[in-house]
C-alpha cells in the first residue's frame, strides 16, 4: 500500500463516524471557469506555468529602494537588505485581491485590484503611506471583526524609540471606490514603541473568541549573538525579545512573561507561523531565529500558557533561521515545518561562504546551552505525536526532499502551483550585497583596514568599502511536489527564471480563474507579479476553492482547519495567512484537484469548536461557509492507532548508558568525512548461564568496560557479579559475539577492538575471546587469538570448512590515521579451540578486501558450504563461494558490480519465499548533503600530495554535474599548507577539481574508493544473480545500522524493522537522525509497506547502532536497542 492509498484509508476509517451527516451548512457556491468536460490526465503545459508581468502592463511599480550612503550601509544596520514586506487581501470588498507593501526607506503602497491584471494605486486616497521608519513584515487582519480588513505593520530598524513604532491601519471603509484606513495602532496598544520588529501573526491562542498576536521581535546587535552568556540569555528584552498580546476587548496586554514565551535580547527573529501541530485544538506557534539562538516551538498547553517543546520534537533545526512555513505537504493531514537558510545549491558559492569545519565552536554552543544547528533549510515532516504524549515528533528531511540548498532564502511557501492534489514549494533568496564572501571579509577588509590605519582613520566600516562587497542577483526557486516526499526543481518548466533579489513573497489568486499567482518582492527593482497560467494546459486541471466567514472577534475563522477528500486521497489546511516571510497571503484556502472532476466531501473544523461537513459540494469554483451555520460539536482527530510498541523504561530493566570518550578525529585526521572512533556499542544476546533465559553483552567505548546482564524470571535484568572484560576497558568495544568457541555447548564471547584512537599496531585493537563455564563465569583465553593489532568491526562465526566446529570471518575497518586505507581482515579457522589465520593460504583476496562494517555466512547454493557476505564503506557487496573450504569471490558474476556504497548491515534472508535466500542491506540513505549513483559516484582519493607521511583523503562528489572536492579551502589547506600558494584566495579555490589538487602521477599512484549507491534496500536473489531494490522513501530517512526480520506484529508473516541514523558526520554536514525506527510490514510475498511512527509505537530516535529481540519468560518480548554515546533503550512488544 503506498502512503497516498494508506492516507485516503485512514481518514476514510475517521470520516465513518460521520455517516449520520448534520443538515449540510448554507453556502455560496461561485463559479469560476466552469467546465464542460472531465480531464483523465493533466498534459504538459505548452508554455511556462508562470509568466512575469511588466509592471507597465500591471501597474505595480513599487520598488523597495535602498539607498546607500555614507549614514546608513550594512555596517551600520546589519538588517539592512532583509527587505520590506507584503501583504494580500480584499480591502474593498469586491472578490478580488488587492495588494500592500511595506517600504523599508520608501512609503508604502496600496493597490486595488482592477480585475484583468490591471492594479491602481490608490495609496494617497487610502491614507496609508506610512510613518517613514523602516517597514518591515505586514500583517493582513480584521482585527475588530467588522468584516473589513486591515493591516498590520511591523517596524525595526535605527530609530529613537519614540518615532520606532509598529502601525495598524483600522480600515473605515469604502469611500469613492477606495478603502480609507485610520491609523490606530497606540489605540490597540499595539504600536509597542522602540521594538525591532519582523512580524505579526493573529490567532485566537485562548479560543476566547477574539484575536491575539505573537510579535516576533529581533536584537539591534548590542549584544554580540555569539556571545554564550547564561545570564543574557536569561534576561528578559521586551525591545528585542519575542512577545505575546493577548486580546482584551480590543486593548492588546502584554502576557509574553506569564505565557511561557522566552523573552531575551540574542533573540534575532525572522520568521513565525501558526498551526496546530499536535491536532489538540489549540493553535502553537513556531518562530525562528537568526544567528546561534535557537527557534522555539511552543505548544498551546489550553490553560493560557505555552510550553517550549523543540527539544523534545526536533533533532535539529536550521542555524542561521530566516523565514518559515507550515503545511501539509504530504496529505497525510500532518502539519510540517519548512525553515530557511543560506546554503548555495552551487559548489563556486558554497565554497565562497565556507570556512573551517568549525567542531570546537560548535561543541562550545552545545556544552553552553544552545541547540544543534546547521546551515541549511530544513524540511521538518511531522511524525504525529507519541502515545499519551501531546507532543509531536519530526523527521527532519530536507537533503532527502532536494530542498535544503536554495542560497540566501527568506520566503518558503507551500501552494499547490500546479493544482494536482499536493503542495509544492516556492522559495525567494538574494542578497543585495554578499557579506559572506570570504574574500571580501579576509582581504578586501584586511587591506582596507592597513589602507585606513595608514591614513590615521580608525573606522574602516564605511560606504566606500561596502561598495567593493560583491553583488549577486540569483534565482528564486520553485519546486513541484513528486507526492513521494520529494521535490523536483522546475525553474524552467514553471517561468522562474529572472534573476533578482527578492524577500517576501505571496500567492493570490488574482485574476479569479482557480489558481495561485504570486508576488514577490525584491531589492532595488519592481516587485515581480507572477501569472498562473496552469489553465492555458488541454486538460485543466479542477479545484475547489474555500472561503470562511467567522464570527464575532474572529470574523475571519482564523485557525478553521479544512479537509477536502476524494477518491485519490484528502488534502488539509488551516487558515493562517501569515507565512513565508514578512509576509500574508490571501485569507481563502485552495485545494488543487488534479484529474479528480468531484469531491467526496469537504469537513470545516471551525475554531470555536463546531463543524461542517458538505458532502459531494461542487467544485471549479468558490465555496463560501460560515461558522454560525455550523450546529455540531466536534473536534478534528487523528484516527486511533494501536501501537505495536510501547517504549519502556531501562532504568528499571536494564540500564547501561554507552559514554564515547572525547577523542576528536577531526584533530588527526583533518579531512576524514565523519568520525571513526564513534562505532559501537556492541550488543549481544545468548543463554549464557543455561536457565532458559536470554542474556544481554553491551560493549563500551574506549575507558569503559563492557556490561553482562543476566535475565530474571520476572522480564528485567540484573548486572552480573563477574564482569572480566574489565581489564580491557582501554579497547573499544565495537562488536561482539555469543558462540561455542570450545565444543561444549555453551555461549562464549568474542569482542571485537576498534575505533580510531590508537596508532595502527597497538595493543588496544587486540580482540578478546572470553570462555563460559558453562554457569555464565567467563575468563579471558590467552593465546587462542592470533595478533590483531589493527582497528576490526565485523565478526560472523560458522563452520565454513565443516569440521564440526564454529570458525570466525572478522572484518578489518580502517587503518587508523591512513583514512581510507583498510586495515586487515582475518578468516579464523577453529582447531579446538584454538583459532589459526588463513586468511593467506585460503582467501587470499580478503586480507585487505576494504573497511569491512558487517559481514555474514549463509549458504547460497544450497551445498552445505557457507558462501561469505560482506560489505562496508567504500566498497561493494561481496560474495565469497564456499567450495569445500576455500572461498573465491563471485561477486562479479553475481550481479554486485557498481554496488559500493556506505553499508552498515546485511541481512540474508528469503524475504519472497521462493526457496533461495535474498540480502537485505542498510545503507547511508539518501537523506544526506551528497548524492552518489552509478553515473556520478561520490570518491575519496587519497595519497601523500607533500610528502609529509600524512595521507590526504580528498572526498568528492558531483554538483551539478560536475565532481568537485568536498573539504572548504580552509580546511584543505589546514591539512595541506603547501596549497596556500596555489589557493591563495578563496575564488581560485572555488571551481577547483580533484585533478586542480593532486598532480597526474599522484592520482596514478593514488588510493581512490568510490560510493555508487546510498539507498537501503533488498538484494533480489534470481537464480544466483542479485538483482537491488530500494526500499521506499520512508526507510531512507537515515543510515539503516540494525536490520531485524521478525514477525513483529504476528500476523503471520515477517516484517522488516531498520533501525539507524548516525550522527558522527563532519560539523557542516550535520547528524543523519531522521528515522525514528521504520517497520516494514510484510506480506509474505516479499512487498514491505512502510508504518509510521505514529502506527506502531516505536519512537527509537538517537544514533542506534545495534538491536536484538529478548525473549522474556513471563512478558512479551523486548526489543533492545544500543545508541551510540545514549543510554540503552528497551520497547516491549504489544
Amino acid at each position: 500500500m503506498n502512503r497516498l492509498l494508506y492516507s485516503a484509508l485512514g481518514f476514510s476509517a475517521l470520516l465513518l463516524f460521520q455517516i449520520l451527516l448534520p443538515t449540510a451548512p448554507k453556502e455560496k457556491f461561485v463559479t469560476i471557469g466552469k467546465k464542460d468536460k472531465q480531464h483523465p490526465s493533466i498534459s504538459a503545459a505548452a508554455q511556462p506555468l508562470f509568466k512575469l508581468l511588466s509592471p507597465d502592463q500591471t501597474g505595480v511599480r513599487f520598488i523597495n529602494q535602498i539607498k546607500e550612503d555614507d549614514s546608513l550601509h550594512i555596517f551600520k544596520y546589519e538588517y539592512l537588505y532583509n527587505g520590506n514586506g507584503v501583504g494580500v487581501g480584499d480591502f474593498d470588498n469586491d472578490g478580488l485581491p488587492d495588494l500592500f507593501f511595506s517600504g523599508n526607506t520608501v512609503p508604502h503602497k496600496l493597490y486595488l485590484n482592477r480585475k484583468n491584471w490591471k492594479f491602481e494605486d490608490v495609496t494617497a486616497p487610502a491614507g496609508i503611506t506610512g510613518n517613514g521608519t523602516w517597514g518591515t513584515g505586514v500583517s493582513v487582519v480584521d482585527i475588530n471583526g467588522d468584516g473589513l480588513l486591515d493591516i498590520y505593520v511591523c517596524h525595526s530598524g535605527k530609530f529613537p524609540s519614540e518615532r520606532l513604532v509598529n502601525e495598524l491601519f483600522i480600515n473605515q471603509g469604502v469611500q469613492k471606490g477606495i478603502p480609507v484606513f485610520k491609523e490606530s495602532a497606540r489605540e490597540y496598544g499595539l504600536d509597542l514603541p522602540g521594538t525591532q520588529s519582523t512580524q505579526a501573526a493573529f490567532f485566537d491562542y485562548d479560543r476566547d473568541g477574539d484575536l491575539d498576536v505573537f510579535v516576533l521581535n529581533h536584537s539591534n546587535h548590542t549584544y554580540n549573538p555569539f556571545l554564550n552568556t547564561r545570564s543574557i540569555r536569561a534576561t528578559p528584552d521586551m525591545r528585542f525579545g519575542n512577545r505575546l498580546l493577548k486580546n482584551e476587548k480590543g486593548l492588546f496586554e502584554d502576557v509574553t512573561l506569564q505565557a511561557g514565551i522566552i523573552n531575551n535580547p540574542l533573540n534575532f527573529g525572522l520568521g513565525v507561523a501558526i498551526a496546530d501541530l499536535n491536532h489538540d485544538g489549540w493553535p502553537d506557534i513556531y518562530s525562528t531565529s537568526d544567528y546561534t539562538e535557537q527557534d522555539c516551538l511552543y505548544l498551546n498547553q489550553q490553560d493560557g500558557t505555552f510550553k517550549e517543546s523543540l527539544r523534545q520534537s526536533m533533532a535539529h533545526t536550521s542555524k542561521f533561521s530566516m523565514g518559515v512555513d507550515i503545511a501539509d505537504y504530504n496529505n497525510d493531514t500532518r502539519p510540517d515545518v519548512f525553515t530557511l537558510d543560506m546554503l548555495p545549491e552551487d559548489n563556486h558559492r558554497q565554497k565562497m561562504l565556507k570556512g573551517p569545519d568549525e567542531y570546537d565552536q560548535y561543541k562550545l554552543l552545545i556544552d553552553s546551552g544552545y541547540y544543534h544547528q546547521n546551515m541549511r533549510n530544513m524540511l521538518q515532516l511531522n511524525q504525529g505525536v507519541k502515545q499519551n504524549n501531546a507532543t509531536p515528533a519530526f523527521s527532519e528531511i530536507g537533503q532527502l526532499a532536494g530542498v535544503s540548498a536554495t542560497d540566501w532564502s527568506w520566503a518558503g511557501l507551500f501552494a499547490d502551483f500546479d493544482n494536482d492534489g499536493w503542495q509544492d514549494l516556492f522559495v525567494s533568496n538574494g542578497y543585495l550585497r554578499d557579506f559572506t564572501d570570504l574574500d571580501f571579509m579576509k582581504y578586501t577588509v584586511a587591506e582596507a583596514k592597513l589602507d585606513y590605519a595608514a591614513r590615521g582613520i580608525l573606522d574602516f566600516q564605511t560606504f566606500e568599502l561596502v561598495k567593493k562587497m560583491p553583488s549577486n542577483r540569483l534565482l528564486n526557486y520553485v519546486f513541484r511536489n513528486n507526492h513521494d516526499l520529494t521535490f523536483s526543481k522546475k525553474n524552467q518548466e514553471w517561468g522562474i527564471t529572472s534573476p533578482s533579489v527578492s524577500t517576501a513573497a505571496a500567492y493570490a489568486d488574482f485574476d479569479d480563474d482557480g489558481d495561485m499567482d504570486m508576488v514577490v518582492c525584491n531589492q532595488n527593482e519592481p516587485v515581480h507579479l507572477y501569472q498562473n497560467q496552469v489553465n492555458l494546459n488541454s486538460d485543466k486541471p479542477h479545484f475547489l476553492k474555500v472561503k470562511l466567514k467567522g464570527q464575532d472577534g474572529n470574523a475571519q475563522a482564523l485557525g478553521a482547519k479544512v479537509i477536502v477528500e476524494t477518491t485519490a486521497g484528502v488534502q488539509y489546511r488551516e487558515l493562517y495567512p501569515v507565512r513565508g516571510y514578512q509576509a500574508s497571503v490571501e485569507p481563502l484556502l485552495s485545494f488543487g484537484l488534479g484529474t479528480q472532476p468531484s469531491v467526496k466531501s469537504l469537513t470545516v473544523y471551525w475554531p470555536n469548536g463546531k463543524r461542517s461537513i458538505l458532502p459531494s459540494p461542487p467544485t471549479d469554483r468558490l465555496i463560501e461557509l460560515s461558522q454560525q451555520d455550523a450546529t455540531e460539536t466536534a473536534a478534528f482527530a487523528m484516527p486511533n492507532r494501536s501501537p505495536i510498541f510501547t517504549e519502556t523504561a531501562a532504568k528499571n530493566t536494564l540500564y547501561f548508558h554507552h559514554r564515547e570518550n572525547d577523542f576528536i578525529d577531526f584533530k588527526v585526521e583533518v579531512l576524514i568525512p565523519y568520525q571513526l572512533s564513534r562505532l559501537g556499542p556492541a550488543l549481544a544476546k545468548a543463554d549464557v548461564n543455561s536457565d532458559g533465559l536470554e542474556d544481554i553483552f553491551a560493549g563500551g567505548a574506549v575507558e569503559q568496560s563492557g556490561e553482562l546482564w543476566m535475565q530474571r524470571t520476572d522480564g528485567n535484568f540484573q548486572r552480573a557479579a563477574q564482569q572480566p572484560w574489565q581489564k580491557e576497558a582501554v579497547s573499544e568495544d565495537v562488536n561482539a559475539l555469543f558462540f561455542d568457541a570450545d565444543g561444549d555447548k555453551d555461549a562464549d564471547l568474542y569482542v571485537v577492538s576498534g575505533g580510531n584512537e590508537y596508532e595502527s599496531g597497538s595493543p588496544e585493537y587486540q580482540d578478546r575471546l572470553y570462555i563460559n563455564d558453562g554457569k555464565g563465569l567467563f575468563q579471558r583465553a590467552i593465546s587462542t587469538l592470533p595478533t590483531m593489532n589493527d582497528s576490526k568491526m565485523a565478526v560472523t562465526a560458522a563452520d565454513f570448512d565443516q569440521d564440526g566446529d564454529l570458525d570466525l570471518f572478522v572484518g578489518g575497518r580502517g587503518k587508523a590515521g591512513f583514512f581510507p586505507m583498510p586495515s586487515v581482515s582475518y578468516l579464523l579457522r577453529n582447531d579446538k579451540g584454538i583459532f589459526t589465520d588463513i586468511t593467506d593460504q585460503t582467501a587470499p583476496a580478503l586480507r585487505t578486501i576494504g573497511m569491512v562494517q558487517t559481514a555474514v555466512w549463509a549458504d547460497l547454493d544450497k551445498d552445505k558450504y557457507p558462501e561469505l557476505i560482506l560489505a562496508g564503506d567504500w566498497m561493494p557487496l561481496k560474495i565469497f563461494r564456499n567450495k569445500g573450504g576455500r572461498l573465491t569471490d563471485i561477486s562479479e558474476e553475481s550481479g554486485l558490480t557498481n554496488t559500493e556504497g556506505l553499508w552498515a548491515t546485511l541481512l540474508p534472508a528469503d524475504v519472497d519465499n521462493d526457496g533461495d535466500l535474498d540480502i537485505i542491506a542498510g545503507n547511508a540513505g539518501l537523506n544526506n548533503q551528497f548524492r552518489a549513483s552509478v553515473k556520478e559516484p561520490m570518491s575519496i582519493v587519497a595519497a601523500d600530495i607533500n610528502d609529509d607521511g600524512v595521507i590526504d583523503p580528498i572526498w568528492c562528489y558531483f554538483i551539478e554535474g560536475k565532481s568537485y572536492p568536498v573539504a572548504s579551502r580552509d580546511e584543505l589547506l589546514d591539512q595541506v599548507v603547501p596549497l596556500r600558494k596555489k589557493f591563495n584566495r578563496y575564488h581560485l579555490y572555488a571551481n577547483a577539481t580533484i585533478n586542480d589538487i593532486y598532480t597526474n602521477k599522484q592520482l596514478a599512484q593514488a588510493h581512490t574508493v568510490y560510493c555508487r549507491q546510498l539507498a537501503s534496500g533488498i538484494f533480489r536473489n534470481n537464480n544466483g544473480k542479485f538483482d537491488f531494490e530500494a526500499f521506499s522513501v520512508e526507510a531512507q530517512f537515515s543510515r539503516i545500522s540494525s536490520i531485524l526480520y521478525e514477525d513483529v506484529d504476528q500476523d503471520g508473516h515477517k516484517d522488516l524493522l531498520l533501525l539507524g541514523n548516525f550522527h558522527p558526520y563532519r560539523v557542516q554536514m550535520g547528524p543523519c537522525d531522521g528515522s525514528f525506527g521504520q517497520l516494514m510490514k510484510g506480506n509474505g510475498k516479499g512487498l514491505f509497506t512502510p508504518l509510521s511512527p505514529a502506527q506502531t509505537g516505536l519512537w527509537a530516535q538517537g544514533d542506534v547502532r545495534t538491536a536484538t529481540i529478548i525473549q522474556t519468560k513471563s512478558g512479551p518480548r523486548k526489543l533492545l536497542l544500543g545508541l551510540n554515546n545514549d543510554q540503552l533503550k528497551i520497547f516491549e512488544f504489544k
